[in-house]
């Protein structure tokens, strides 16, 4: 029986090397495009800090301060796993090694269905944005349902970029959304001076007061929190090119840490320039909240008239490559489940461009049929369908980064400094506050159909990735 298990590692060995690998030709710049394009951050901070403000009022900018704390916890979490390890399955095989291969494929199922869902509410995203940018430019008001269309066209576009060279893709999306942030950046800057010097066109001024949860209750606290945070869901997009980067084990790491402080200080930043730009009076935290698009807005009134309509352009650009960001991410995990055996081979196989292009265009359909179904649930409604969608993503990605944190908890309780390992352990307990309050109090309509399509899916996820996972025992062991 040894001698059976013996050959049977050579063989799994001798597989794995005759299969074509991927390239490794992404370097740091490459690593951090991925990340940013996945997490998208000129569009999340266009349309999430709305639903803060429903929440804590004029506090918007102290909410991503207090986030930028678990989100350091998480990010540690995965800088940890990928100092030890590049994988092109991402959590699949960080965890995999840690914790078991059963564990690690169901944290590898998670993480695609959340890519999932980030591809589709991207797509629907890129149709909010282009139709609003037609409407502003003069054309005709569009019906609710042609921010849907436009996103499942979209949607096999994207997969088959997704699917070209990563090199080239990775600086074509540091550019676009490097680009976008850049703008929002110089926009928010102009606002800052205008307000400090002479206000704005009812008064508006700078207004400590933001930095204060003065009056504001603790759940509604706790749940703006988990929307701050889930702002920045989809950094460790990196994670997936561990296998495409030259030195993975330290150009990982420094993109996470690169972006996560990027995305926080770009949060930060905005954030209380627009709180301030808008005003803190009740009737201009409603007007902050009703806003389509926050850095447009600002464009517009304290810029040039017409400015935003520039701004709300790069906001479709940044949904345009976290569509093409969250297509790669996903692809190569499902490249990685192909090759070890957990799912069928196919998906291991490489394109001639030596990408794992099978891999991407599943994720792209499988986001295209979650756009229609998210249609038809919402009755056709873009902005209710893109709420629904987000829903899910919440609850799915939560359980994936607590995957990782449980993972990191194990490296760092084996390690030499055992009391490291609380940090991972508070981002377990932050993680699954964010779940129950993701998904309770039961909401009614067509909103409960996000939580339970996302439990269900956490369900499936594990007893696959319970009934699947020992498949790659040999190749997470090699």
């Amino acid at each position: 029986m040894l001698l059976d298990s013996a050959e049977y590692l050579r063989e799994t060995q001798r597989k794995v090397n005759r299969m074509p690998g991927l390239r490794r030709n992404l370097g740091l710049l490459g690593l951090v495009a991925i990340s940013l394009a996945v997490m998208g951050p000129s569009m999340a901070v266009s349309l999430n800090p709305q639903a803060i403000a429903e929440q804590v009022g004029a506090a918007v900018p102290l909410t991503f301060i207090l986030a930028a704390i678990p989100l350091g916890i998480i990010a540690y979490s995965f800088v940890v796993l990928t100092r030890r390890r590049g994988s092109a399955g991402s959590l699949f095989g960080l965890v995999g090694v840690e914790i078991g291969p059963r564990v690690g494929t169901t944290a590898g199922l998670w993480l695609i269905t959340a890519y999932v869902t980030f591809t589709s509410l991207t797509a629907v995203s890129f149709g909010i944005f282009t139709t609003s940018l037609i409407e502003a430019l003069g054309g005709p008001t569009f019906p609710s349902f042609v921010p849907l269309v436009i996103a499942l066209v979209m949607v096999p576009i994207t997969a088959f970029l997704a699917g070209r060279t990563i090199k080239t893709l990775g600086h074509v999306l540091l550019i676009l959304e490097g680009l976008t942030m850049i703008a929002i950046v110089v926009v928010c800057g102009i606002t800052l001076s205008k307000l400090t010097n002479g206000g704005g066109p009812q008064g508006q001024t700078v207004d400590w007061s933001v930095f204060t949860f003065e009056g504001v209750a603790i759940g509604p606290i706790a749940l703006a929190l988990t929307f701050a945070l889930l702002s920045s869901a989809g950094f460790e997009g990196a994670a997936a090119a561990g296998e495409e980067t030259s030195n993975p084990k330290k150009s990982i790491p420094r993109a996470l840490i690169i972006v996560t402080v990027l995305s926080s200080l770009f949060y930060i930043f905005v954030t209380t320039v627009a709180v301030w730009a808008f005003g803190t009076a009740p009737n201009q935290l409603e007007k902050f909240s009703a806003s389509g698009s926050l850095p447009g807005d600002l464009a517009n009134v304290y810029v040039a008239d017409g400015m935003g309509d520039l701004i709300t352009l790069g906001g479709a650009v940044s949904s345009f490559a976290c569509l093409v960001g969250a297509q790669i991410a996903g692809g190569r995990i499902l490249f990685a489940f192909g090759r070890d055996s957990v799912l069928p081979r196919r998906f291991g196989e490489l394109s001639v461009q030596g990408t794992p292009i099978r891999g991407s265009y599943t994720v792209g359909a499988a986001a295209f049929v979650l756009v229609i179904f998210a249609a038809i649930a919402t009755a056709f409604d873009s902005f209710s369908a893109f709420e629904m969608v987000s829903d899910m993503a919440g609850v799915l990605i939560a359980a994936a980064y607590a995957t990782a944190c449980a993972a990191a908890m194990k490296v760092l309780w084996s390690g030499s400094h055992r009391w490291l390992a609380v940090i991972p352990i508070i981002g377990i307990v932050i993680l699954a506050a964010i779940l129950v309050l993701q998904v309770f109090p039961l909401p009614s309509g067509w909103e409960l159909i996000a939580p339970i399509v996302a439990i269900v899916a956490l369900i499936l996820g594990a007893v696959v990735g319970r009934k699947r996972g020992e498949r790659a025992q040999e190749a997470l062991s090699l």
